[in-house]
């Protein structure tokens, strides 16, 4: 499994969460720009890289050396509007909004193993609701532990407070009532570990992960507090790979996972019994193409099954790809597609069934100048109950390099959902623009 990649045990139910936030409050869509005015020569690809990963020495940031570790401190500064804030069907509002986003990284620079420790936070002020004002941020560290030239050991544990997207299915104010008076927050701590090692031409992966999800009571309009409690969870997962690499660039795999999800307080709520243990089987093969095609395509069974006897056993084919395709030096096209069951406390359903898909493409238009353009489509189906949502989102972005230390970046994302559900449709447009500091 790529080393950028977190194992598939990665958090669960987080991403059904952020589907229906604010339009995406991305930071820019490319980490680096070159600018070389007076070259028209035609940009090399390495083996792996992208237009929007590659090393640019003479414009990527110095940081500040501490020893062996190199410091990168970052502030991002972004003025955007959104259209709809409050992902409503009828009478949307819309509103501007400021963010302000510091980063801090902390990297080692040593030969082998390797340290990442970082920070970040992305704080949003509205110009006219201030109650839909929030507080983001991350604390986390990751490493490699490089026990020998064919293993390594790598980790990550993270710290995150997030606020719930109003146009996500979960948000409490669509669950009937008086609407709350602001976004609900919820804390999540993850901590994953993968072990990897190579025997010849055979791969084994051991991975482990745990997610911790905490979500705050909020408050409504006629002064009711809602309790959230039932809502908070654990999830634990392990599962494995074995992999042989059939030909150079190509290893073939069988993955397995296995997983268990755990609710609080749910007796104490008379509420249905959410707690479940999962499964996952799938095959596939990494690839890599002499660098110009490379990614993993993998294909499977899932079925999730819940403690409840109410609640459906979930179960179905599942599985993702990601392909990364560099037709020419100065374009990057990625598609990618995974099915998974994600969580969801709506009603009587057990889960969702999730098939997402998107398209990427990046094409350095100078050479200081990329662009972007970039389209989703995510169909969910709620298990037990007759109900399927479907999300379109397009969009497009620029991004200016005017130096080693500034980036501009101007970006627009259009986003609808359809749902055969009755006051759950909503659209809405988001377009920021922005600069980056950098060090």
């Amino acid at each position: 499994m790529s080393e950028k990649q977190r194992p598939k045990i990665f958090t669960l139910g987080i991403i059904a969460l952020l589907l229906g936030s604010e339009l995406a409050l991305a930071q820019t869509a490319s980490e680096q720009l070159v600018r070389d005015q007076l070259a028209i020569v035609r940009p090399r690809l390495d083996r792996g890289e992208t237009v929007t990963n590659r090393s640019r020495p003479e414009l990527d940031p110095l940081g500040m050396r501490a020893g062996s570790f190199l410091i990168y401190p970052r502030l991002g500064l972004q003025e955007a509007y959104n259209d709809n804030i409050f992902a409503a069907e009828s009478e949307e509002q819309g509103d501007f909004i400021t963010l302000v986003r510091p980063q801090l990284d902390v990297r080692s620079d040593w030969t082998n193993h390797a340290v990442d420790l970082h920070a970040g936070a992305t704080i949003g002020r509205h110009a006219d609701e201030t109650d839909e004002d929030f507080n983001d941020f991350s604390v986390g560290a990751s490493g490699r532990l490089d026990i020998t030239g064919r293993s390594n050991l790598r980790g990550d544990v993270s710290y995150n407070q997030l606020h719930e997207g109003r146009g996500s299915p979960d948000d409490v104010r669509r669950q009937g009532g008086s609407p709350p008076v602001e976004p609900t927050v919820f804390k999540v701590g993850s901590a994953f570990l993968t072990y990897t090692q190579w025997l010849g031409r055979f791969l084994l992966e051991l991975d482990g992960a745990a997610d911790r999800l905490d979500y705050d009571d909020v408050r409504r309009e006629d002064g009711e507090i809602i309790n959230n409690d039932d809502r908070d969870r654990t999830i634990v997962a392990g599962g494995s790979k074995l992999g042989y690499e059939f030909l150079p660039g190509y290893t073939a795999f069988l993955r397995g996972v296995v997983d268990h999800r755990e609710y609080d307080n749910l007796a104490e709520f008379n509420l249905l019994d959410r707690d479940s243990d999962g499964y996952l089987v799938e095959v596939g093969t990494d690839l890599d193409l002499t660098g110009v095609l490379f990614g993993e395509v993998a294909i499977g069974y899932r079925s999730q099954d819940y403690d409840d006897p109410r609640l459906d056993t979930v179960n179905g084919i599942a599985g993702d790809a990601s392909l990364t395709w560099t037709p020419t030096g100065l374009t990057t096209v990625t598609a990618s597609i995974t099915r998974e069951v994600i969580e969801t406390t709506v009603g009587t359903a057990a889960a969702i069934f999730e098939t997402a898909g998107s398209l990427v493409l990046d094409h350095e238009l100078l050479r200081n100048l990329l662009l972007q353009a970039r389209v989703s489509v995510i169909e969910d189906d709620f298990q037990g109950i007759d109900r399927s949502d479907t999300y379109i989102r397009v969009g497009f972005g620029a991004n200016y390099l005017m130096n080693r230390y500034i980036y501009l970046d101007i970006n627009y994302d259009y986003l609808n959902r359809d749902s055969d559900t009755p006051g759950q449709d909503f659209e809405g447009s988001f377009i920021f623009v922005g600069a980056r500091f950098q060090i």
